[in-house]
């Protein structure tokens, strides 16, 4: 099998998607759930939900320039609360359209470069290279819920967040 820019981020994404709405599910079950969506690592940092919100506003972004579809466009400057349902509400529209998009058309305009704002610039990027920057916020902002709820005692493990890329 060939690895494509589908198989690097299309499904890397997926699973670190499913990682943040498993690892949510938990934080759910415990006492202190209602509040945990406004719990932050650090105060300079934005909440937990706001990491929810991130992480698949950025998906949703390189899924757009990889398909040659124009860029979403939502302020994610501003801290965002959600609750349970909104969080997994918004995981699972990606989530769906992760599992609905054409690999096909992936490749056809994946090194296609073109100007892509990058916070308040505009550079010519390839979508290949949008998506690994893209990756890379993903992950950071999976990681940082994590760190969140394991700061506010929920008792998460590395495994929580490591099992969606082994089992899938």
């Amino acid at each position: 099998m060939v690895y494509t820019i589908y198989e690097g981020f299309v499904l890397q994404a997926k699973r670190a998607l499913t990682a943040l709405s498993q690892i949510l599910h938990k934080a759910e079950e415990g006492p202190n759930a209602s509040s945990l969506p406004s719990c932050r690592l650090h105060d300079d940092m934005k909440s937990l939900s706001f990491q929810v919100f991130a992480a698949s506003t950025q998906t949703l972004l390189a899924l757009a320039k990889l398909t040659d579809e124009p860029l979403p466009t939502e302020d994610t400057s501003k801290d965002v609360v959600y609750t349970y349902a909104e969080m997994y509400a918004r995981i699972d529209k990606v989530l769906q359209a992760l599992e609905t998009v054409d690999k096909d058309l992936i490749l056809e305009h994946c090194e296609a470069v073109k100007p892509t704002p990058i916070g308040p610039n505009i550079q010519p990027m390839s979508g290949v290279t949008f998506a690994c920057f893209m990756q890379a916020n993903i992950f950071f902002h999976v990681s940082t819920a994590y760190g969140i709820l394991r700061k506010e005692g929920v008792p998460l493990g590395k495994v929580d967040y490591i099992m969606p890329f082994v089992m899938s």
